[in-house]
């Protein structure tokens, strides 16, 4: 938990938002005008036209914006170079769409002589490759404008190519992925931040990178063969005419393939996953197929080839666990190359990551009589008899109670302690707070990256089964992305790796494993220095549910409005909870409340707050919302979110008015 004390020092300014508003740099030299490209002609969507483009020869300064690249793990290899110009769909190449230009020869100089450009909103560049990670290089210039990064279709980062002078060199770092294939779209937003003079966007190439040292993947797979014909789960339908192909050139691994010429023939395949990867045959033979997955925006595939082979045709971003359906439609239309109209089927591989913990046992009802899993911190002793009070007093019972394990030793934290013994017999789950070390030990996340600090987390996976505690929620490391812990993530690289040695540790010794919890504090991110919290996102191999602390206040919001902004910017309820569905994550609200205590910056008893969560809550009910806690507290020099204690030397805050919404919402008698 985070109080007013911890945030002094955090530089904000005295417009808030801990240093939030920084005052810009004056820019010092005017822009020289530049000569742009023209256009795509009328009519040729899509395509990419070379030409030369007019070199850059004035000298600028760098304006104040900072972009930090992103996490980086220890010593990834680099296993592939993707060139502006290797132009495809397969692995390892780049499809445009919209509006690009190649521009060989041109100023400033790339590693191959070209980079391809765009000046039109919506025109999009996607990477296909495999690894851990990806870097993307482009130019940036006078003419800079702004772009959108997607990975496997989380949310976007944007990026600004507005540069004094132009240079070529790395635009964007991805977080550390998952070790499998993936997808990265550089989208043009057809805007800019003055002084730039145009809306240019370059992409020059990507490198892909594999850390070899990662653990493997909690990933299952399973293959979907064109022989296993039917409308459910796990298997493909034909419409239109397609002929089996038994022992054919080239050969598959059934010995089997399913092949078209007509134009509306449609192989349509249904499966429960995260991934789907397409692999039907490349030939002299082959035609154009439009692949979608969930009838979205389809991609337009070539299969002519020189010679035949079986090849993966389509690589499905990453999607939300659950059931899709993926569609291969011959167009009958081929290149001029192909004599025929052809596309082929020879089998789906579809990727599963493990699923998180069911929240409860089938078939079991949740204490509070709440769609999610719901309780409180338990102020002022965190004690059952505390949460129990507070649980009362709202008219529901607690299914969470959520305690923070003492900071000042490696036996507070790892060993049986008050957070555990506390509530031995309790009836509900614990959502326990640990720090991935002790406070004032001269402890480090550089240390704990190393993996030295292993053997005590593998005692707290013990001491979670020795106390039965084995179904908690584990939130590791919390609001590292704030500057007022010692395990901020001034070092994203160290945060990230100490991360993984824990969430590792833990999981070699508990049986069965806890939930896994990664929770950032909402608004702005102070750290890392790239300031994108998701720069510290340990991946979907070690994080089970993905958190956010969300106050009212830094800002407040006193209306739906600034509600929804702030929900849906960087850092905020709904961009988080997005990129938590998009990776196949539940999602989790370890603290939240009013924010009395906060002043100018805080809502005060805001009750409309309470109702805005509430609503937020209930529109996603089902829907991987795992948990919320309600964090209570009324001391002074912390938040002021108190709802139930009475006033007293010790209790300084109240809040009626927000108290009184709360206990409707979450009054539910028939569960006391």
């Amino acid at each position: 938990m985070r109080t007013l004390a911890d945030q002094e020092g955090t530089g904000r300014s005295a417009h808030g938002s801990f240093g939030w508003h920084r005052a810009r740099r004056r820019l010092r030299a005017a822009l020289a005008r530049r000569t742009h490209p023209p256009l795509a002609r009328p009519g040729s969507r899509g395509r990419r036209h070379v030409l030369p483009r007019v070199a850059l020869m004035a000298t600028f300064l760098l304006p104040a914006l900072v972009i930090a690249p992103g996490v980086a793990h220890a010593a990834p290899v680099v296993t592939a170079t993707i060139e502006d110009t290797s132009v495809g769909t397969g692995p390892n190449q780049v499809s445009y769409a919209g509006n690009w230009t190649v521009c060989g020869g041109c100023s400033p100089a790339t590693p191959n002589n070209s980079f391809s450009y765009s000046t039109n909103a919506g025109a999009s560049a996607t990477i296909h490759f495999s690894g851990t990670q990806l870097k993307i290089y482009g130019v940036r210039e006078p003419a800079g404008g702004l772009a959108a990064v997607s990975v496997d279709g989380a949310p976007s980062i944007t990026i600004n190519t507005y540069l004094l002078p132009a240079a070529a060199g790395l635009i964007y770092t991805s977080p550390v992925l998952t070790n499998g294939t993936h997808t990265a779209t550089l989208t043009n937003l057809g805007q800019n931040t003055p002084p730039a003079s145009a809306t240019v966007v370059s992409f020059d190439r990507a490198e892909a990178l594999t850390d070899t040292t990662l653990p493997p993947i909690d990933q299952l797979s399973k293959t979907i063969e064109d022989t296993t014909i039917g409308t459910g789960v796990d298997q493909v339908s034909y419409t239109g005419t397609w002929l089996a192909c038994g022992g054919c050139v080239p050969p598959t691994p059934n010995n089997s393939f399913r092949y078209s010429s007509a134009a509306g023939a449609v192989a349509t395949v249904r499966f429960t996953g995260t991934q789907v990867t397409v692999y039907g045959i490349r030939e002299p033979h082959g035609g154009r197929a439009s692949i979608s997955i969930d009838f979205g925006n389809a991609t337009i595939v070539d299969t002519y080839a020189a010679t035949s082979s079986v090849a993966p045709l389509f690589v499905s971003p990453a999607l939300i666990h659950g059931t899709h359906i993926v569609q291969i439609l011959n167009l009958g239309q081929r290149n001029a190359a192909s004599d025929s109209t052809a596309v082929g089927f020879d089998r789906a591989v579809v990727a599963t990551t493990t699923p998180p913990v069911n929240p409860l046992p089938p078939g079991s009802p949740n204490r509070s009589g709440q769609p999610w899993l719901s309780g409180v911190n338990g102020d002022p002793r965190i004690t059952p008899a505390d949460v129990d009070a507070f649980c009362a007093y709202r008219g529901s019972l607690c299914d969470l109670a959520h305690v923070y394990v003492a900071r000042d030793s490696w036996a507070s934290i790892v060993q049986p302690s008050f957070a555990e013994t506390n509530f031995a017999g309790w009836p509900g789950r614990l959502v326990i707070s640990v720090p991935p070390f002790p406070e004032n030990t001269e402890s480090s996340l550089a240390t704990c990256a190393t993996g030295a600090y292993d053997s005590y987390w593998r005692t707290f996976g013990t001491t979670l089964n020795t106390t039965g505690r084995q179904n908690s929620i584990i939130r590791l490391a919390w609001q590292a992305n704030g500057n007022w812990f010692q395990w901020s993530a001034i070092n994203a690289t160290d945060y990230v790796n100490c991360y993984r040695h824990i969430a590792t540790a833990i999981r070699s010794t508990a049986n069965p494993d806890p939930i896994m919890d990664w929770t950032i504090n909402a608004h702005y991110s102070q750290l890392p220095p790239s300031h994108n919290p998701l720069d510290i996102y340990p991946g979907d191999a070690y994080v089970d549910n993905i958190g956010i602390d969300a106050y009212d206040q830094y800002p407040p919001s006193p209306t739906l409005s600034a509600f929804n902004t702030q929900a849906n910017a960087i850092g905020g309820i709904t961009w988080l909870y997005n990129f938590a569905r998009a990776h196949g994550k539940t999602f989790g609200i370890g603290e939240w409340g009013v924010a009395s205590g906060s002043g100018n910056n805080g809502g005060g008893d805001n009750a409309d707050y309470i109702q805005f969560m509430r609503d937020w809550m209930t529109a996603r009910a089902g829907q991987g919302f795992l948990y919320e806690t309600y964090f209570n507290n009324c001391d002074a020099g912390n938040l002021g979110s108190n709802l139930n204690r009475p006033y007293s030397t010790g209790c300084i805050y109240r809040n009626p008015n927000s108290a009184a919404r709360y206990t409707t919402l979450w009054r539910n008698p028939a569960a006391l």
